[in-house]
C-alpha cells in the first residue's frame, strides 16, 4: 500500500525550492532565512535538509558536466589565484562540511554523510556547537545555490528549439 506523504512531510521540500528560487533571484538571505527553522527543528529534520541541499548541488553538477557513465564526486581544491591544487585544510570548516557530505550523498555513501553530518551536530546543546551547525548547512546551502545558479544561467544561455 501506497501512502502520500502528510502537508508537514511536503511542506520541507517545498521550503527548500523557495529558498533555491529565491537564492537564485537575488535574495539569499531571505532564502536562508526559510530554511533557519528546518536546522533548529530537530536533528532529523536538519539533516534530511542537509540531504536536499546536497541533492540540489548535484543535480546542478550532474546537468552542468553531465557523467558519461559511472562516476564518484570527489573533492578537489584549487588556489583562486593561481589555480594550482590547494590542500583541503586551507577551507574554513563549514565550507569542507559541505563539500565533503556533498561529495559523500552525491557517491550514495550515505553512512559517511551520517557520520559528517553527526560531527557537526554533536554538541549543539552549546552557542559553539549550533553556531557550527548553522554554518555548516549554510555553506552547503551556499553550495547548491551556486550550481542551481550555475545551472539557470546555463539554460538561459542555451537558445530553445522550436519548430513552428
Amino acid at each position: 500500500m501506497v501512502t502520500e506523504p502528510s502537508p508537514a512531510e511536503q511542506l520541507p521540500p517545498l521550503i527548500v525550492v523557495e529558498a533555491l528560487t529565491r537564492a537564485i533571484n537575488g535574495d539569499a538571505h531571505g532564502g536562508g532565512m526559510l530554511i533557519v527553522p528546518l536546522i533548529e527543528e530537530s536533528r532529523v529534520s536538519c539533516f534530511a535538509l542537509c540531504v536536499m541541499l546536497a541533492t540540489a548541488a548535484k543535480t546542478g553538477m550532474n546537468h552542468l558536466d553531465p557523467p558519461s557513465g559511472p562516476s564518484v564526486v570527489v573533492l578537489q581544491v584549487e588556489d583562486v589565484e593561481t589555480g594550482e591544487a590547494a590542500d583541503v585544510s586551507d577551507l574554513r570548516p563549514d565550507v569542507v562540511f559541505a563539500a565533503r557530505f556533498t561529495a559523500a550523498w552525491a557517491n550514495e555513501d550515505h553512512d559517511t554523510a551520517q557520520a559528517l553530518f553527526d560531527a557537526l551536530a554533536a554538541d549543539t546543546y552549546s552557542e559553539a556547537g549550533m553556531t557550527r551547525l548553522v554554518d555548516g548547512v549554510l555553506a552547503l546551502y551556499s553550495m547548491a545555490i551556486a550550481t542551481t545558479r550555475a545551472l539557470v544561467d546555463a539554460e538561459r544561455d542555451t537558445p530553445t528549439q522550436r519548430k513552428d
